[in-house]
């Protein structure tokens, strides 16, 4: 089972990015439990950036507890605030708040029952992190490093911290901090991950909204691949993936 169906790296709104995983999950979790294995049972890659600088929630979440007090400033006039989003949308996962920006989105949708997860005896976690990890390393990243989160959920004392600021099981981290966050909804047939892969300092921009304190983030920020570069690297570690190597 080495088929994939590939989106290569492209820029659209959030809401279209957010509606066609919507869409692809909810076709390919029909179509498995139908028990038919045709394109929409196939594996998805999506490589993607956003138009405007996007806050994306998790589904769980309500933007009146996520962004708290901006929230209601932003809704009757986003143009109000010089330190708000272009744009907010809510994810069809879960997870919690993410800023949108310097970054490159990568979106995954697989069978459960798919080989790479080997019967159970591999988590996505271990699968995808694993992906990651070894994709960004052969395009060059360095200091990296793939561990479970130890730290507070909500370190910055502000209710719902954002998802850069909290840590969750197979972090991959760059230079020790957090460098890519994602999200998974779990469907009795098939599952969608996507998480937000930074190449810049932007994502912080979301703490400075929500908590008026800025975010110094001294990285060497330079070092990394273009996101041409890198997505090049994730579609062909992908099918590395896939075909069992």
């Amino acid at each position: 089972m080495h088929d994939l169906r590939f989106e290569p790296l492209h820029t659209a709104s959030g809401e279209h990015h957010m509606r066609h995983e919507e869409d692809l999950f909810r076709r390919m979790e029909s179509t498995l439990r139908e028990g038919v294995h045709g394109r929409d049972a196939v594996p998805v890659l999506r490589l993607y950036q956003w138009e405007v600088p996007t806050v994306s929630l998790g589904k769980s979440q309500t933007p009146e507890i996520a962004l708290g007090e901006r929230w209601e400033a932003w809704k009757t006039d986003p143009n109000s605030d010089p330190h708000g989003p272009g744009a907010v949308v809510v994810r069809p996962t879960g997870g919690r708040a993410v800023w949108h920006e310097e970054e490159l989105t990568y979106a995954v949708i697989f069978p459960l029952e798919h080989p790479v997860f080997r019967d159970g005896s591999r988590s996505p976690e271990e699968v995808f992190g694993n992906w990651l990890l070894h994709a960004a390393e052969s395009a060059g990243v360095r200091d990296l490093s793939l561990e479970r989160g130890k730290a507070s959920r909500d370190p910055l004392g502000i209710g719902a911290a954002p998802c850069f600021a909290s840590t969750s099981r197979h972090e991959l981290k760059w230079h020790g901090r957090k460098w890519v966050g994602s999200a998974r909804r779990l469907g009795l047939k098939c599952l969608l991950q996507h998480g937000a892969i930074r190449l810049g300092p932007a994502g912080d921009r979301l703490q400075l909204w929500l908590s008026g304190r800025p975010v110094v983030d001294d990285r060497p920020w330079g070092d990394l691949p273009s996101a041409e570069a890198l997505a090049a690297h994730l579609e062909e570690g992908m099918r590395r993936v896939l075909r069992g190597e």
